[in-house]
């Protein structure tokens, strides 16, 4: 075959997976628009107030005057940065389109290195899927992680090791479990096959290419800037987001040795990070389920897997027993992506001969019943974005325009729901769980209460839902008040100036009282 006919051979065979792309970038762009009207989870707005103090005060920061970084993400705080230099006011909108953007770039990248009878199989579950689609409504660095992994592997396979030095050195400080994809990149490359002997590089021939002087740069590069940066800004190179939740949680694993708790780990980093809301016998049913898949995965790899579905593989493995161990389930479901998108790309060799070959007719079934169900994870989750806004955005709007509450640099507020409040506010911010505030750690480890907390920071105002007042429950501390004198101080001491969606904003009376 000439090399003529294998280029137009191959453009045709990517033909209909860059039309499913296209479809999808438009389908998702129009849900932003439609349905979440762009409106962002309350964790992307923590990046986007640095970005918009990085802009408009020239520090990256999320108080002015307090250098401390709260992101664990730093890769995606700079670009955020460029964002709102360039979007402003439209930030939230730049981020969408870049998100769906770079999954985009990223689906190309898996339709090119997908054999060809099961690219648009797989294909239509990676963009489509309805985690995945959920998830670029975020505003979260997700999408950013997963196309500079795929990016790196891919070069890896293809023994390109410059380009995937440069993927692998962003991806390592584009989030910190980046790192736990390093092995399997170096497995992936010493698999790969030598240019001029064909053979495949081994471990040895791998370590020494990459130990060349633009790879080691390019690999390591970015990780020694952000340090260096770090250092010189902050003080420290770990986020004070990580000091917050480090620490032994009890709990969490005591509950390890639960065969249930353990189980439903797996449906939750795997496509179904919201399976705990099902019926306990659907959940149960549906995580039985996905460990068989993926035992059936496993199986099939030792068996028939091939370097690049292995890598992936063990990426998967290790990420889920990275947040078995070290963070337990969570109710984040960016967390679930990666290794989602793992367990897809390791799936090759496992596929039934049905979604190996499909027919037309099942590749368009299965895209209308993904689409359907994209829809309705995102209109499901449309509500509750758009209640934090109208919630916490509306006080933070209340608080800006509030003649008593000026000059804002001198007038504290006290939250726990940082992101869309901090964004939309003028005024320092004391976080209630010390992801941004490193103030408050030590009087939350001591156990205190949300009460105490607003005393002890000296703060002008602080926000608090209706919910946690008459519960006496809140997230980050445990409780609003821990005792009687407590709370005579917040009924005699507080008062309620304005109420939205069910978050109220309380003024403390006399801030010479609020320490004791």
């Amino acid at each position: 075959m000439h090399m003529t006919e294998r280029t137009s051979e191959r453009r045709t065979a990517l033909g209909a997976p860059a039309l499913l792309i296209l479809f999808s970038a438009a389908w998702k762009l129009a849900l932003a628009a439609l349905v979440t009207h762009w409106v962002l989870v309350d964790d992307a707005y923590i990046t986007l107030r640095y970005a918009k103090n990085a802009v408009e005060r020239g520090a990256l920061v999320y108080n002015p005057g307090q250098a401390v970084f709260g992101v664990t993400a730093p890769l995606w705080a700079f670009v955020t940065t460029g964002l709102y230099a360039l979007a402003g006011a439209h930030v939230e909108r730049a981020v969408i389109v870049l998100n769906v953007a770079l999954w985009s770039l990223a689906a190309w990248l898996v339709a090119r290195s997908t054999p060809r009878p099961a690219r648009l199989t797989v294909l239509a579950l990676f963009l489509l899927a309805p985690s995945l689609v959920d998830n670029q409504m975020l505003g979260m660095e997700t999408p950013l992680f997963v196309v500079l992994a795929l990016g790196a592997a891919s070069a890896a396979l293809g023994a390109r090791v410059r380009t995937c030095a440069a993927c692998a050195g962003l991806l390592f400080v584009s989030r910190p479990e980046g790192v736990l994809f390093a092995p399997f990149l170096l497995y992936a490359l010493s698999r790969a096959a030598a240019r001029s002997s064909g053979a495949p590089l081994g471990l040895v021939g791998a370590l020494r290419r990459l130990a060349r002087p633009a790879p080691l740069a390019l690999l390591f590069g970015p990780g020694l800037a952000w340090i260096a940066f770090s250092l010189a800004r902050y003080g420290s190179v770990v986020p004070q987001s990580m000091l917050a939740k480090s620490g032994w949680n009890s709990a969490h694993y005591e509950s390890l040795f639960s065969f249930e708790s353990a189980l439903m780990t797996v449906p939750r980093m795997t496509f179904l990070p919201f399976v705990d809301y099902f019926p306990r016998a659907l959940a149960l049913g549906l995580a039985a389920a996905t460990v068989a898949v993926v035992a059936w995965v496993v199986r099939a790899n030792v068996v028939r897997g091939s370097a690049r579905s292995r890598a992936w593989l063990g990426f998967y493995l290790v990420y889920l027993g990275f947040y078995l161990l070290g963070k337990g389930a969570t109710e984040a479901s960016w967390y679930s992506v990666p290794s989602s998108v793992a367990l897809l790309l390791a799936a090759e060799p496992a596929w039934p001969r049905f979604l190996r070959a499909p027919r037309p007719a099942t590749v368009g079934a299965l895209v209308l019943a993904l689409v359907a169900a994209g829809t309705l994870a995102v209109v499901r989750r449309a509500p509750l974005l758009q209640s934090y806004e109208d919630g916490y955005g509306q006080c933070a709007a209340t608080l800006n325009a509030l003649p008593e509450a000026w000059p804002p640099d001198a007038q504290r507020v006290v939250i726990g729901e940082i992101g869309v409040f901090g964004f939309r506010s003028v005024h320092p911010v004391v976080d209630v769980g010390a992801l941004v505030s490193p103030e408050v750690l030590p009087l939350k480890n001591a156990g205190a209460s949300f009460v105490s907390i607003v005393r002890d920071t000296r703060a002008s105002f602080f926000v608090i839902s209706a919910v946690a007042l008459e519960r006496n429950e809140y997230p980050s501390v445990g409780e609003v008040w821990r005792d009687e004198a407590e709370r005579a101080w917040l009924e005699q001491r507080c008062r309620p100036i304005a109420a939205h969606r069910g978050k109220l904003v309380y003024r403390v009376l006399d801030r010479a009282l609020a320490a004791l």
